[in-house]
This record gives C-alpha cells, sequence and structure tokens, in this order.
C-alpha cells in the first residue's frame, strides 16, 4: 500500500543531528533487525459508528529514519475488545493492502464502546489504541433520483430511479410497486433494482378509476421506508395535425436576444420539408458584439411525436446534418406552444399554416430585441403594404425605443417607399424598410414567415450591413384587412383589451396584464398588475385611469394610465379591427410589449373558466439571477361552488419530466379571477404562488403572478 512506511518528523530532524556529530559509524549494521518505534493509525479512525456499519482501520508499524526499507516489518495485527464479549463486532481483511474492515455489532455493547487495538508484528510490545462508540442506526432513507413525471398517457413508459442512503448492507436494494383505485395499475420492470438503477415503469392501457396511481420505491432492507408519488393517467395526447407548421422562438431583449423563426412539414410523424433564420449576437476579433443571422435551411427531415408526460418533442435536421429539438405542448393540434432549441432558454408558438399567399394591407406588427451594440429595444406600429410588393410609406408609422446610450431611436418614425418579396414556397418574404428622410433610422431588413392572411412571424435580417438597427429582433404582425386606413374614435369607443407585456430583460424583469376599457369621449379606466419583484407584499387588481385617441392608421395612443401613487404609462395600441391588437409603450415609468385581445362584452363567472387550457408561460428569477425559462403544459378548470380549480401539468420545455399545476382562482364580473397556482415556482414546485387572471373570453386569457417571489406571466389557451 503506497503509504505504509511512516516517519514522523521530530525523529527525522534528530537522526540527522546525531549524524552530524557521531559520524557514519553510529549506522547500526544492516544485518542487525531493526527495531520500530510505535505503532500508529495511518487514517484517524471513527469516533463513532452506528449499529450494523462498517469502517476501514489503517495501522502501520513506524521505523527510525535511517532503517533501509527494505528491513522494515510495518505490519501489524488487529483485535477488538468491548464491556460484552463475543459480541463486540467483527474484523475482515480490506481491499487496502494491511488495513482491516471493522463492522460494528448489530447492537450496542454494555458501555457503549469497542475499542480497536493494532499491535506490531515486529515487536508485540507496541500498539495503537482508538475507542468508537456504538450508536443507534441511522435511519435507512428513500427519496427518488429526479421527480416522477405528474403525468403519464395511457400504456406510455418511463423510466425512474431510487437512492437509498443509510443502508450499511452490501448491496442496498429497492423494491418498486405500484398502486391505484382499482386493478390493473401498470407495472415495474425489473420490480427490484439496486439503489440508484432504473426500473421503467408502464402506465396501465387504461384510465383506472381516479385517474391517478401512486409509485411507490422501498426499501428492500427496511420495508417501512419507502418513498411515493402520485401520477396521473391521461389519454393518449393529440400529435400535429399532417401539414406546414410556422414556429417561432423568442429569448430575452438585449443582448442575450436570439431568435429562431421558421416552418416545417409535418406528415404522419416525419418532417419532409421546411427552412428557418436565425439570429443572434457573435463576437469580432476585438471584443466587440455584432449582429449574426443565417437561413440555416432547408430543413430536410426529421420527426415528431408525443412524449410519456404528453408533451410534444419535434426533432429537426437541417442543413448539412445538424439536429436541433424543439419541446412544447399542444393547446390543439393546430396551435403549440415550444422552448428550449439548442438547449437554450426561450418561449414561442406554433402554428398551423393555412395560407402562403403574398401579404398586403395593413399589418400592426411588434418586435424586440436588441440593437446593433447589444442596447434593448422595441419597435411597433404599422405596416401598409399598398401595392404588389410594394409599401408606399402611406399609412405607415413606427415607434421605437432604444435604451442604449440613452436612446438612439426612440419616437415616431417615418418610412419612405419599400419592398417586400414574393413569398418563396413555405412562405417566407423579406421586408426592406427605408426611413424617410425625416426619420433616424437606418435601413432594416426583416424575414417573415406567413402563417396565414393576418399573421406573419417576424425576425430580423443582418445580411446587409447598413440594415443593422434591429440587431437581433423577433415579433409578429397581424393584418388589418378592411380595416387599413380607415380607423376612427369609433373603432375603439366601448371597447375593452385584456392585454399583457413585458419588458424582457432577463435580470432586472418586468411584467405587467391587465384590462383598458375605452370610454366614449376619449377617457381610459381600466385594472391591471405590474411586478418586478419590488413590492413588499401580494399585489391586488389596481385600479386606473387615463385618456385615448386613435388615428386613421388604427394606431391608438393611451396616455397617462396612472393609479396615482405606483405607475404611470402611456403605450400606443396598434388595432387590427378583429378583436386584436399589438402594444408598446411609448412613455413613462417603463418600457414594454405585448399583445392585446378585445374582451367579451357580458359579464364573467366561473362556468367562464371551464374546459382544458394549453399553458404558455414566461417564468423570470430575478432575485436569485436564475434569469428566464418556460412553463408549457395543460392545465383544466373545473367549476365548483362558485370558485375554479385548476390542476394540469407543465415543464420547461427542455424534455424533462413534468410538473404538477394546482390551484383555485375566484371569479369577479369583469374577468378578473384572483388566487393561487402551485408548480410554476422552479425552487419549490409544492409551494403555491398568487395569481391573478383576465380572462378575454372562454376561450383564452393572461395570467401574471402578483407576489415578491418571482416573475410569471402566462397566457391560456383553450384546447380543440
Amino acid at each position: 500500500m503506497f503509504g505504509r512506511t511512516v516517519y514522523l518528523s521530530f525523529v527525522a530532524m534528530g537522526m540527522i543531528a546525531g549524524l552530524a556529530g557521531c559520524g557514519l559509524a553510529s549506522l547500526p549494521p544492516i544485518n542487525e533487525t531493526p527495531q520500530p518505534t510505535s505503532v500508529i493509525f495511518v487514517s484517524t479512525p471513527p469516533s463513532s459508528l452506528a449499529v450494523n456499519a462498517s469502517a476501514t482501520i489503517d495501522a502501520a508499524t513506524i521505523y527510525p529514519i535511517q532503517v533501509p526499507t527494505a528491513l522494515e516489518n510495518s505490519a501489524v495485527t488487529y483485535a477488538i475488545s468491548c464491556a460484552s464479549p463475543g459480541a463486540c463486532g467483527t474484523l475482515k481483511p480490506s481491499d487496502e493492502g494491511g488495513a482491516i474492515l471493522f463492522t460494528a455489532p448489530p447492537a450496542i455493547p454494555s458501555g457503549g464502546t469497542v475499542t480497536v487495538t493494532a499491535t506490531s508484528v515486529a515487536d508485540p510490545s507496541l500498539s495503537a489504541s482508538a475507542v468508537i462508540k456504538i450508536v443507534p442506526p441511522i435511519p435507512i432513507s428513500v427519496t427518488f433520483s429526479g421527480a416522477p413525471p405528474a403525468s403519464m398517457q395511457v400504456g406510455s413508459s418511463m423510466s425512474m430511479r431510487a437512492q437509498i442512503t443509510n443502508d450499511v448492507t452490501a448491496n442496498p436494494q429497492v423494491n418498486w410497486t405500484v398502486t391505484c383505485g382499482a386493478s390493473p395499475c401498470g407495472s415495474f420492470s425489473p420490480a427490484l433494482t439496486a439503489s440508484g438503477v432504473p426500473s421503467t415503469y408502464t402506465a396501465p392501457t387504461a384510465i383506472p378509476p381516479g385517474n391517478t396511481v401512486t409509485v411507490i420505491a422501498t426499501s428492500a432492507t427496511d420495508t417501512t421506508k419507502s418513498v411515493s408519488a402520485s401520477i396521473v393517467i391521461t389519454a393518449a395526447a393529440p400529435t400535429l395535425a399532417n401539414g406546414t407548421y410556422v414556429f417561432q422562438l423568442s429569448g430575452p431583449s438585449g443582448m442575450s436576444a436570439t431568435f429562431t423563426t421558421g416552418v416545417f412539414v409535418a406528415q404522419n410523424g416525419t418532417i419532409t420539408a421546411g427552412e428557418q433564420d436565425s439570429i443572434a449576437y457573435s463576437m469580432d476579433g476585438y471584443g466587440d458584439l455584432y449582429p449574426y443571422s443565417y437561413l440555416s435551411g432547408p430543413i430536410s427531415g426529421g420527426t415528431y411525436a408525443t412524449t410519456p408526460d404528453s408533451n410534444l418533442q419535434i426533432q429537426l435536421i437541417t442543413n448539412g446534418g445538424g439536429g436541433e429539438t424543439l419541446n412544447g405542448v399542444l393547446a390543439s393540434g393546430a396551435l403549440g406552444f415550444v422552448a428550449q432549441l439548442y438547449g437554450s432558454p426561450g418561449s414561442g408558438t406554433l402554428e398551423l399554416q393555412t395560407s402562403a399567399a403574398a401579404p398586403s394591407g395593413g399589418f400592426a406588427i411588434s418586435m424586440y430585441g436588441g440593437d446593433q451594440f447589444g442596447g434593448p429595444t422595441w419597435v411597433g406600429g404599422i405596416l401598409n403594404i399598398d401595392s404588389a410588393g410594394g409599401i408606399s410609406g402611406s399609412g405607415t408609422e413606427l415607434d421605437s425605443i432604444d435604451e442604449n446610450y440613452g436612446g438612439a431611436y426612440n419616437g415616431e418614425e417615418m418610412l419612405a417607399a419599400s419592398t417586400v418579396t414574393a413569398p418563396d414556397k413555405f412562405g417566407r418574404v423579406q421586408f426592406q424598410l427605408n426611413p424617410n428622410q425625416s426619420s433616424s433610422l437606418p435601413v432594416t431588413s426583416v424575414n417573415g414567415y406567413i402563417v396565414d392572411a393576418t399573421h406573419i412571424r417576424l425576425i430580423s435580417s443582418a445580411y446587409n450591413s447598413v440594415a443593422n438597427y434591429q440587431g437581433v429582433m423577433g415579433g409578429l404582425a397581424l393584418g388589418q384587412v378592411a380595416g387599413t386606413g380607415h380607423f376612427s374614435s369609433a373603432s375603439l369607443a366601448g371597447a375593452t383589451y385584456v392585454f399583457g407585456g413585458s419588458n424582457g430583460l432577463p435580470y432586472g424583469a418586468f411584467q405587467v396584464a391587465g384590462l383598458i376599457a375605452a370610454n366614449t369621449g376619449g377617457t381610459a379606466a381600466g385594472t391591471l398588475n405590474w411586478n418586478n419583484l419590488t413590492q413588499k407584499s401580494v399585489q391586488s387588481p389596481l385600479s386606473f385611469t387615463g385618456a385615448w385617441t386613435v388615428d386613421p392608421t388604427g394606431r391608438a395612443t393611451l396616455s397617462n394610465l396612472t393609479d396615482g401613487s405606483t405607475f404611470n404609462y402611456s403605450i400606443h395600441l396598434y388595432l387590427t379591427g378583429g378583436g386584436n391588437a399589438l402594444l408598446l409603450s411609448s412613455g413613462g415609468s417603463q418600457a414594454f410589449a405585448g399583445q392585446a385581445f378585445q374582451q367579451q362584452a357580458g359579464p364573467f363567472s366561473a362556468a367562464s373558466f371551464n374546459g382544458t387550457y394549453g399553458l404558455n408561460a414566461t417564468v423570470a428569477n430575478t432575485s436569485s439571477n436564475t434569469g428566464s425559462g418556460a412553463a408549457l403544459g395543460s392545465v383544466t378548470a373545473v367549476v365548483g361552488n362558485g370558485t375554479d380549480t385548476v390542476s394540469g401539468f407543465a415543464d420547461g420545455g427542455n424534455g424533462g419530466a413534468d410538473f404538477a399545476i394546482s390551484g383555485t382562482l375566484t371569479p369577479a364580473a369583469n374577468g378578473v379571477f384572483t388566487g393561487t397556482l402551485t408548480g410554476l415556482d422552479p425552487a419549490s414546485r409544492t409551494t403555491p404562488g398568487n395569481f391573478i387572471s383576465y380572462l378575454v373570453d372562454g376561450t383564452q386569457g393572461i395570467a401574471i403572478e402578483t407576489d415578491n417571489v418571482q416573475l410569471a406571466l402566462g397566457r391560456l389557451v383553450l384546447a380543440h
């Protein structure tokens, strides 16, 4: 064993001094038997040991430093003693040469201690002893290695692991069982595993009574120690309907901005074709950021399927044979939410393409991200395509916010004659937006993927060296159809919009949600909640007032929206005339962008929120610097006693097992549902958070967290 010969430093120094004074004649002849000086423990024995537990004891005989190593005999013998003769434990050879494995007795001996003695073989008069206190056994514990999924589809399979600690047997094992309200409940294979070794659970082929099974991992050594988890067994989840899908992944704003937008063709579980654009920041040889975009298509193949816990996983094969994975959830066979491309967090959408025709008419647009220097930036407005492939500039007006160096571009921007290409076979178009002489914006290039006649997903392009204002940006365009150029006060008066928005920053993030009523006469009123984790307590809905105007393009200005104390916002609302709108703050205390939906006219009740909804939430915990992430899933709202009970599942979009969502929301007639939701806090999935959900109608709503634990802003869409 390495280190078997051990010298004490004070002995070595004394011998060196002696040699200096007496000369070489004082060395013993090499044929004399050397005499050891002591026995020591090479490593400190434990001061206490639980009954039946084992520990390695290692001791050695020590010699003076001048003795040749070849003549040393460092071996020792071991013995144990205690006040209960014959019940002091056992000694067995260890894997370490010269050491011994001491196993404590199965019961605490009289006096509570065992003495282990190591005696020199070369000189039995030399020994060392260690007293070890024998203590009661540390209880065995069983834990899951990673939480089991909160839900599984019928007939699906998933691997699970359990870890056993404090089991002193040579081979700790786990017994796997499952129970439910009736048989069959599913099965494990194998049913007995070593600690930390996976077993595969297969869900039953039919939903059991109560919809739930309980999986149990039990210690084979101590059957009173176990861990369990409930899993909801669901019907087979829907997969994508055959067709062409537009997807978009959106990261944060500022220098962390990254966007991917593309299209793929899905056919019976196979991806047959497609293309995509991506844009992010890169760094040159001088350490300077610059936007880097590329058309990373075509998408040449891939597959898609639902996972055992009912989520959707899409594998894309891009040009050159590279691979990408999109994880998400379906709200219906034609609409979904996706996140985590290349393992990077983000949130986004998946939409069935129903038209790839050339866009025409007015579009409300909203984009955000970073400028050429990585500064946070937002752009919104109305873009009027008023000829085949042409944008004259008439009826077009853009608003910009740029927070870099105090804002190089801020305020209203006008365009000169600009262009848009004809769609390619996948519905991809390219815009070149040319500013007029009074505008401070540079030339801007934007690529768009058409979803239908009124929806285009946008991503900026840095191909053109002068097209660098939207260094890294992504967003959405919504068509105005017949409303283009014909908006007036009557287009907004009497309407109420539910809205949600954020500044998109990973740190120092801000989120807001609420409803705005445009009263006749140009006054506005409503309620909202804002969150940047600075509030001291749970925030109730805050009432506000303000004023509004609207111009013929559909660009509405809502000003001085304030509760008189905590906020004062001004925003532009870009109307489509079809119940949708995009928004961008235009001044006041906070920059943010988002989307708005015209609310139903009638009153709400608990029955208004009923059914299964797809969930797409952005979660940010800025206090712990964990940045932003996604929570994608499916929740069911059930009416009972005037409230809504919410239950369901979500995951972080990373392909991992999902986690349970639960809670209760109490309605108000204006569509503001107040309560708690548990499961959305990644630091503690069992801790409830305070939420308010602003309902648009029975098909959708926007939810926001209102405490100071974390930020969460999500959209709920009824599954069809």
